[in-house]
């Protein structure tokens, strides 16, 4: 004779017979801490496959300063993270206090554009 459903749960440990519900995971943003400079001290989510940086009304992510171009950095997104792009500004900018012109972003980067410094962090 086979056994009922009924005889297999009494078999059952409490952890078995505790039904399991489906568990959504949510992904928190890659964010820039603003820690220096105009607006600081703020937290700005990224948000896009693509965000200027700039003085000028029309950018993403605007920084009220005349150390900053108008359209200063752009933000690509890249291998799940985002990739910083200077865009000809005066004064550029520096990643981990080193003048570059494009650059993949890591956990914890220190951003410098003008008189605005910025930590990078990867969402996860």
């Amino acid at each position: 004779m086979l056994p009922s459903q009924d005889d297999h749960a009494d078999h059952m440990t409490e952890e078995q017979l505790v039904p399991l519900l489906p568990v959504q995971v949510y992904a928190r943003p890659h964010v820039l801490q603003q820690i220096r400079g105009p607006l600081s001290p703020q937290i700005i989510e990224l948000r896009g496959d693509q965000l200027i940086i700039g003085r000028n009304p029309d950018v993403d992510i605007r920084i009220p300063s005349a150390a900053l171009s108008r359209h200063h950095l752009r933000l690509d997104k890249y291998q799940g993270g985002y990739r910083a792009v200077d865009l000809d500004s005066s004064n550029g900018f520096f990643l981990n206090e080193i003048r570059v012109s494009s650059a993949a972003l890591r956990d914890g980067d220190t951003i410098q554009l003008g008189n605005a410094v910025f930590v990078y962090h990867e969402g996860k």
